[in-house]
C-alpha cells in the first residue's frame, strides 16, 4: 500500500514486517524524536519518568534534525515523544510544528504521544500534519486519572484541578477524531489495570477513541514500582477485553509475550483467537526493527525512548540513523532477537519481553506451532 493510503487495520505504517514485504528484509523506516522532559503529569506507570525535569536547554537544530531525516531513504513513519510535547510552546514552534510538517510533507505518517490535557488550541497547531494522537489510557473512572496520574508529583495541583483536566482530555479526544486525528489510547496491562480492564475499554470508546492499544507493562522507569502481570494473568486479561470489547473499536495489541512457537497450548489458544477476531491486530515491535529515537538535547540515537538494557548509538553531529541502524543490526544483542517466522509475520520478541519472561529461550530455534 502506498504512503497516501489511509491508516488501517491493514495499513499499519508503523508495523514493522512491512519491511520485509517491500524489501525483503528489515528496513529503517521508521523514527521517533523526543522533544522534551517536561510534562504536567508524573504517572505512575511512566516509563520515562526519572528523565523528567521542570526545565530543559535542547541544543539540536532542527535543521541538523531534518538534514539527518532526509538522509533515510525509505521514511515511512515518524513520531514525536517526551515528556509532554505539547506543554512549551517554544518548544511546539521551534521543533513540533517543523518536524511534523517535513515529515508529513514528506509523505510519511505522523504521530505524537500527548496526555491530550493542554487546550485544544495548541493541537490545532499540528492538526494539518498529524495522523495519529496516541495516548496512555489506563483510567477506569476519574479518580484514577486523579490518583495514578499524579502519583509521582509531590506538589499535586487541587483534587478539583486534576479533575478539569481529565474531563479536557475526554473532550480533546472527542475533537480531534471528529476533525479527522486518529486517537489511539494504550492501556498497560499491569497488577492495577487487570481488574479494571473493561471499565478503561468503555471509557476509551465513550471518548470516541478509534483504536485501543493494548500492551503488557513491563518494569522501566516509573513503572518498575508497579507489580508485573504474570504470564497467565496477561493472557486471562486479554481473552477478558476481547469478550468485552466493542468490535467498532480497533484493538492493537503491541508487545504482546506470546508467541506461534509456544510449547503452551494456551498461548496458541489465544494466538488462534486473535487471528479469527474482528478489527483486532497484533503488532510487531517496531523498536530496533524499523525505528530508532533520538533526543533534541544531546543528539543521542538508541533503540528505544526507555529502558537502559541498550547502549547508544552515537549522536547526529558524527552519526547518521543509517549508520546507527547498520551498528545495531550487528550487535550480539539484536542479533540474538532477529528471528522471522514468515508462517505467521512475526519478528519475535524484543529485549524487554525475553528479559521479563523468556531470558533461557533461544527464539533463533523455535519454529511456529500454528
Amino acid at each position: 500500500m502506498s504512503l497516501t493510503s489511509p491508516i488501517t487495520i491493514e495499513n499499519d505504517p508503523w508495523e514493522a514486517y512491512r519491511d520485509l514485504e517491500q524489501y525483503g528484509q528489515s528496513r529503517l523506516t521508521n523514527i521517533e524524536v523526543t522533544t522534551t522532559t517536561l510534562c504536567n503529569m508524573r504517572c505512575e506507570h511512566c516509563a520515562v519518568g526519572y528523565m523528567l525535569s521542570s526545565s530543559e536547554t535542547p541544543s539540536i537544530s532542527v535543521d541538523l534534525l531534518i538534514q539527518r531525516l532526509d538522509e533515510i531513504e525509505h521514511l515511512r513513519a515518524f513520531s514525536i515523544t517526551g515528556g509532554e510535547p505539547m506543554l512549551s510552546m517554544k518548544s511546539v514552534r521551534e521543533y513540533v510544528v517543523p518536524l511534523l510538517k517535513y515529515a508529513h510533507e514528506r509523505g510519511a505518517k505522523t504521530q505524537i504521544n500527548s496526555n491530550l490535557t493542554l487546550p485544544l488550541s495548541r493541537y490545532e497547531l499540528i492538526i494539518p500534519y498529524l495522523d495519529v494522537l496516541h495516548i496512555s489510557h489506563n483510567w477506569g473512572t476519574a479518580d484514577d486519572f486523579i490518583d495514578g496520574g499524579f502519583a509521582m508529583m509531590e506538589r499535586k495541583p487541587s483534587r478539583e484541578a486534576r479533575t478539569k483536566l481529565f474531563e479536557q482530555m475526554k473532550e480533546n479526544a472527542r475533537l480531534l477524531n471528529a476533525r479527522g486525528v486518529l486517537v489511539s489510547a494504550e492501556t498497560m496491562i499491569n497488577k492495577r489495570t487487570l481488574p479494571h480492564l473493561e471499565a478503561i475499554h468503555r471509557e476509551i470508546v465513550d471518548m470516541g477513541c478509534v483504536r485501543h492499544e493494548v500492551h503488557p507493562m513491563y518494569p522501566a522507569d516509573f513503572a518498575s514500582m508497579i507489580e508485573a502481570a504474570s504470564l497467565d494473568e496477561i493472557r486471562d486479561g486479554i481473552h477478558r477485553l476481547l469478550d468485552a470489547r466493542d468490535q467498532d473499536v480497533w484493538m492493537l495489541f503491541g508487545t504482546l509475550p506470546f508467541y506461534a512457537c509456544s510449547m503452551k497450548e494456551e498461548d496458541l489458544t489465544l494466538h488462534r483467537r486473535l487471528q479469527r477476531e474482528t478489527n483486532v491486530s497484533v503488532r510487531n515491535d517496531p523498536d530496533g526493527r524499523s525505528r530508532l529515537n533520538v533526543n533534541i538535547f544531546d543528539g543521542e540515537i538508541i533503540v528505544t525512548d526507555f529502558g537502559d538494557e541498550l547502549a547508544s548509538l552515537g549522536t547526529i553531529h558524527e552519526t547518521s540513523f543509517n549508520e546507527a541502524y547498520a551498528e545495531w543490526q550487528q550487535t550480539e544483542l539484536n542479533q540474538s532477537l532477529s528471528c522471522h517466522c514468515p508462517a505467521v509475520q512475526c519478528l519475535g520478541p524484543n529485549a524487554l519481553v525475553k528479559n521479563a519472561y523468556y531470558p533461557e529461550v533461544d527464539f533463533l530455534k523455535q519454529t511456529s506451532r500454528l
